[in-house]
């Protein structure tokens, strides 16, 4: 009875179209597989990490002939919401970063502007760790950052 279940439910969820996160099976057209990252040093890393989740790699200097040039990275903190004593109560954190993909130095599509938000709790009392929490959210932001950025990569047309 327990095997007639389980493959009920996994037969529904693949019916619904259910799919793990980071599964998503979007990938760069083979054109656009090798790619140079130029600027934005805090996104090289998540960049590299989502453009291998997308079947891409990175190459050399002068092993490949398309370029993401990170043109802006830009990092605010702004008071999100104030308690009636006029205490801060939340922060809401904007991580915005500018974008274009190059081919031999040309622009190929428009530019790119992402821009991911995140509230940070905040009170007094609790004060340890919010250091630590806000730059795991930072960490966190630039990752979503980078796979918004390669997923727009997944639609410039071929050439």
């Amino acid at each position: 009875m327990n095997k007639i279940f389980l493959t009920a439910a996994a037969l529904m969820l693949g019916a619904c179209g259910f799919h793990l996160k980071g599964s998503d099976g979007a990938s760069l057209p083979a054109a656009y597989r090798s790619w140079r990252i130029e600027g934005g040093q805090a996104l090289q890393l998540p960049l590299e990490t989502a453009l291998h989740q997308a079947s891409g790699r990175i190459a050399d200097a002068g092993g490949t002939p398309m370029t993401l040039r990170i043109d802006s990275v830009s990092q605010n903190k702004e008071t999100y919401t104030v308690t009636r004593a006029a205490v801060i109560n939340e922060y809401l954190l904007i991580l915005t970063v500018e974008a274009q993909a190059l081919k031999h130095g040309e622009a190929v599509g428009k530019p790119m502007t992402v821009s991911v938000r995140r509230v940070l709790a905040y009170a007094d009392n609790e004060i340890l760790g919010k250091q630590e929490e806000e730059a795991a959210l930072w960490a966190e932001m630039r990752q979503d950052a980078a796979e918004q950025i390669v997923r727009r990569l997944t639609f410039l047309k071929a050439e």
